[in-house]
């Protein structure tokens, strides 16, 4: 409790820090609204405290009333963003779930509650998450720990059990979202580099890794899918997962012998990066197609896919991003906001001028922060020769609320936004 309460003194500050300002009231004005008294009462520093707390645990819609409520507050000067990010990311993360120090524990979430196992939870490391195999009844995390236990030199692994044991089951909605709660609850509970997650599994646990990391790409620093492949659609392999990876590298192998799991879906997936690379787009990715494994290891073992996967570091801020949205509370990658009536949305930043692409017809919105651009001048927002905006994108605490509180990532989070149709 002593810590939230030093973590949100640092908003008592606030109302200087505010960029727009609000009359005072005349003797014959109006009642005050919440928003007028936050400028003109004493009670303004505990109000906004009050709402940041609220929002964690608000449904959908209050959070849309306390954003606005936050706006009309205006805008932020952009040397308070660094203080009031700090502020906010301790409120949040004091008001969710942690993991314990045992080696065994439980993890619930969304009504959800499975085993999890936990390797190498000491200084600030990078976080591993070892998703295992098996099908209807069978698999646990215990293996997947075993297989990938030689990344807790260097990370803090984190082997979850699935709460469902089906075949489909890292694929579901609801075990999706108790995995990134997981994840969530592991950043709160040890000093974990946001920018060192990395995700692998072998089996099921390889169509796991397709499902989860690719469609949270813009979460990991690497991933690899070991002897496991893409759900499919009929037409191939189901949009959603490998343009996503513009940005996170894969290691991905099946062998041709497999009597389990076919090979088909991964070469298909090798064939489209070959593509997508043959475009100009820069991917980066390792397929082996083996003979003679069927559905085990590498001769070489797990040991040069967990070096190369360690190798990597995620870039918080790329500044070329693909999406193809397929998870409906997947509400932003990286810097684009949820495109409505789109399926694939590309965005490029060069200086400070945006250039959007893809099939939307819909509004799309996009995140900044000066990492991408400098938000002192003006931003232009394109669709080819189109100008979809063109002017000052003011910083916002209700837009730091809102990332911060979505990804709990002190290395990635956004002050400002705009909407484009």
């Amino acid at each position: 409790m002593l810590g939230v309460r030093h973590a949100l003194l640092g908003l008592l500050l606030l109302l200087p820090c505010l960029g727009a300002a609000a009359p005072a009231h005349a003797k014959d004005a109006p009642p005050p609204t919440p928003a007028t008294r936050l400028w003109n009462g004493r009670d303004s520093a505990r109000e906004v405290k009050a709402w940041i707390k609220e929002y964690v645990g608000a449904t959908p819609a209050r959070r849309q009333a306390i954003r606005a409520a936050l706006d009309r507050l205006g805008s932020l000067k952009l040397k308070s963003v660094k203080k009031h990010g700090k502020s906010i990311l301790k409120v949040v993360r004091k008001a969710g779930a942690k993991l314990t120090k045992k080696s065994t524990q439980s993890f619930t979430h969304g009504g959800l509650t499975g085993a999890v196992q936990v390797l190498g939870a000491k200084k600030r490391r990078g976080l591993f998450v070892a998703l295992h195999g098996g099908g209807q009844g069978v698999g646990d995390g215990k293996n997947a720990l075993q297989k990938w236990s030689l990344a807790g030199g260097d990370c803090i692994v984190v082997a979850p059990t699935t709460p469902k044991k089906v075949g489909s089951a890292w694929n579901q909605p609801a075990i999706e979202q108790w995995v990134l709660a997981l994840i969530d609850a592991a950043k709160r509970t040890w000093d974990v580099d946001t920018n060192r997650i990395y995700v692998a599994g072998h089996s099921m646990g390889g169509y796991g890794t397709w499902s989860l990391g690719s469609r949270h790409a813009d979460r990991f620093a690497a991933l690899s899918a070991c002897a496991g492949g893409l759900f499919g659609s009929s037409r191939g392999i189901a949009p959603g997962h490998v343009p996503n990876l513009l940005n996170t590298p894969i290691w991905f192998y099946n062998s041709t012998d497999d009597k389990q799991v076919h090979y088909g879906s991964s070469a298909k997936a090798h064939e489209v990066l070959q593509a997508l690379k043959a475009e100009g787009y820069p991917y980066v990715w390792k397929y082996d197609q083996y003979d003679d494994i069927g559905h085990g290891l590498p001769k070489k073992g797990l040991k040069p896919i967990v070096e190369w996967m360690l190798e990597h570091e995620r870039d918080p801020y790329p500044k070329h991003v693909v999406w193809e949205p397929s998870r409906a509370h997947k509400r932003r990658f990286a810097w684009l906001g949820r495109p409505r009536g789109s399926t694939r949305v590309e965005g490029r930043i060069d200086g400070n001028r945006i250039t959007l692409s893809g099939a939307s017809s819909g509004e799309t919105t996009v995140y900044l922060n000066r990492s991408l651009v400098d938000l002192a001048k003006p931003i232009q927002i394109v669709r080819g020769d189109t100008i979809l905006f063109e002017g000052l994108v003011p910083a916002r605490l209700s837009v730091l609320l809102e990332t911060i509180a979505e990804d709990e990532d002190p290395a990635c989070w956004y002050c400002a936004a705009v909407t484009v149709r």
